[in-house]
Order: C-alpha cells, then sequence, then structure tokens
C-alpha cells in the first residue's frame, strides 16, 4: 500500500512539473503577474493576464500615432495596448491595468506567432522612467 501512494505522489510531483512548462516558458522561468514568464508566448501570457482581471490599457486611440511594423499585426488583432514597438528588433511595450495597478509587459518577435515576454515591471504608460542606479545625479 505504502508503494502505490510513492507512485503516485511521484506522479502528481512529475504532472505538476510539466504543467509548468506547458505555456512555452523556459522550466525554472520568473514568474510575474497572473503566472506570466519571461520567453512565453506574448499571446499565451496575454490571455493569462486577461482571465486574471488585468484588462487592456488602450493607447493611442485618438493621438493620431500611425501604427507600423509589428505594431500593424498587434493592432489588427484588435491589441490596441501596444504603445509601440521598435523598428530594428520588433521589441514592443503593452500596458494593462487592474484595481489601480499598472503593468507594462515587454516582447520581442517580428511576427506575432513568434513575439515572446522579455520583461514585465509596475508601469504606467507615460509616466517618466525611474532612473536606474548607474546614471549619474546631476
Amino acid at each position: 500500500m505504502r508503494s502505490l501512494f510513492t507512485t503516485a505522489a511521484l506522479a502528481g510531483c512529475c504532472l505538476a512539473a510539466g504543467a509548468a512548462v506547458a505555456d512555452g516558458s523556459p522550466r525554472g522561468a520568473l514568474r510575474g503577474p497572473a503566472g506570466i514568464a519571461e520567453g512565453e508566448s506574448l499571446l499565451s501570457a496575454r490571455a493569462k493576464l486577461l482571465k486574471q482581471g488585468w484588462r487592456p490599457t488602450r493607447r493611442h486611440a485618438a493621438d493620431g500615432y500611425e501604427y507600423s511594423g509589428a505594431e500593424l499585426q498587434l493592432t489588427g488583432r484588435k491589441i490596441f495596448e501596444v504603445d509601440s514597438c521598435s523598428m530594428d528588433s520588433s521589441r514592443c511595450i503593452l500596458y494593462y491595468a487592474k484595481k489601480g495597478a499598472c503593468l507594462r509587459m515587454d516582447s520581442i518577435g517580428e511576427q506575432l506567432r513568434d513575439m515572446t515576454v522579455t520583461r514585465w515591471a509596475d508601469e504606467c504608460p507615460d509616466t517618466p522612467p525611474k532612473p536606474s542606479a548607474a546614471s549619474p545625479k546631476g
């Protein structure tokens, strides 16, 4: 009987470990809000955020901003929380909000299906960036 419990415990452990990487993120990846992880697909991370109550913060609704490159792919899929994407490496910045908290999520990738999360921060749109510890004071 004890052997049966040990086998069941080991099976549960292995299933849980496999589930941790079912989203395509690397094993042992640092987890952020809603369980998002560096290296996870942008679409998977976005779905997790929405499911956990994070709401997209729509950007450029009335400011005349002209989307280009990866931004067009995102807005074409109704991902209007995109703030901007760089032209050289297709690094994109997206914003979300939940109960007064803000979230900035960065991604990289030229095609939507290949975009992955690179980082996230508790940061609201239009907030000046915080100076880094290495920047000179002046």
